[in-house]
């Protein structure tokens, strides 16, 4: 990121070609449309470009900071376009064929999705329905706390704990590429 910040191309196609299977992953989940999140992926790799000084390093690391943001502007795209209780996926459409990760991203992709779901698992119910109705579906703490009739305060603690458990669980497996 700090190379982004001095204006290095290389390192934002570094950049790119380490997470944006990632940042694209969870737009797709969320927006629930290839178009816009391909749309979504080439926004956020040129806001990070454009707008480099916004990032901290002693806030986030340069994933989670793109986590972060990914959701966030899905949230603001689901937001306007009101499409927010939309149809699911429909996994029968055909991607074109550059679009396609390659074997071996393919092979990453689905290693680190599996080690996700896996430490997922590992969470207590109320942390994994919260962070799966935050990150996947696109709830606010609000509409989570809503959807599961607890107070704001103990949505935003499960959700807080739930990420600190994760966090851990990942770092324990020195196989997740981020």
């Amino acid at each position: 990121m700090k190379r982004i910040a001095e204006r290095d191309p290389a390192a934002l196609r570094e950049l790119y070609d380490r997470h944006a299977g990632l940042v694209y992953a969870i737009a797709l989940k969320m927006l629930r449309s290839r178009e816009e999140a391909d749309d979504l992926v080439t926004d956020l790799f040129w806001e990070l470009w454009n707008k480099a000084d916004r990032y901290d390093s002693t806030r986030a690391a340069p994933v989670t900071y793109m986590v972060t943001l990914a959701r966030s502007r899905c949230i603001d795209r689901l937001r306007r376009s009101n499409r927010h209780k939309t149809a699911p996926l429909d996994v029968n459409t055909q991607q074109k064929a550059d679009d396609e990760p390659t074997p071996l991203e393919g092979a990453l992709l689905d290693e680190n999705r599996g080690l996700v779901r896996e430490a997922l698992s590992r969470l207590d119910d109320n942390q994994r329905t919260a962070l799966e109705s935050a990150y996947y579906d696109g709830l606010t703490h609000s509409e989570i706390a809503e959807k599961l009739g607890k107070p704001l305060g103990t949505v935003k603690t499960y959700i807080r704990q739930g990420l600190i458990r994760l966090r851990e669980s990942l770092r324990k497996t020195d196989r997740v590429t981020t």
